[in-house]
């Protein structure tokens, strides 16, 4: 298991760069487990330890028929006002929660629904990042439908 320090700077100058490297580089790892702590100070950051291991060869070859969605230039107007929902209901899930925006959900993963816009679990299911029984779905899948299906 190999070990990675990230930080989260808490600045407008900073934050989506910062949470774009990390989310970058949690896609191509296998996350182990993940230690956070909130670090007030000059701007106030998120100190984030990723232990993780490298993804083996035959996953990386696998080809998913997984939906991801990696850059807002690939949705459409429609598509980037869910987005940008889905990021208000994130940050306010993350603040409730007093995590980062992305243990919640990565920027890619709410692109991706913006994209498919799922109405049932098992639509949702065709998301990358979103599992049968998995964390994810569990704890907000009924918030994703709902938003989905209010808009």
């Amino acid at each position: 298991m190999k070990l990675r320090h990230f930080f989260i700077r808490l600045n407008k100058e900073n934050l989506q760069n910062d949470q774009d490297i990390l989310n970058s580089f949690l896609e191509n790892v296998v996350v182990k487990k993940t230690a956070t702590e909130l670090i007030t100070g000059q701007p106030h950051f998120w100190s984030i330890l990723v232990f993780y291991d490298d993804q083996k060869a035959e996953r990386q070859d696998k080809i998913s028929t997984k939906i991801t969605i990696t850059s807002e230039t690939d949705l459409t107007d429609e598509e980037k006002n869910i987005y940008a929902v889905l990021k208000q209901w994130r940050q306010g899930k993350a603040s409730a929660m007093n995590v980062p925006n992305y243990v919640v959900a990565h920027n890619t993963e709410l692109m991706s629904i913006a994209k498919v816009k799922p109405q049932t679990f098992d639509e949702l299911l065709n998301v990358k990042g979103f599992v049968k029984g998995g964390q994810k779905i569990l704890k907000y899948g009924n918030d994703i439908i709902a938003i989905l299906n209010s808009i």
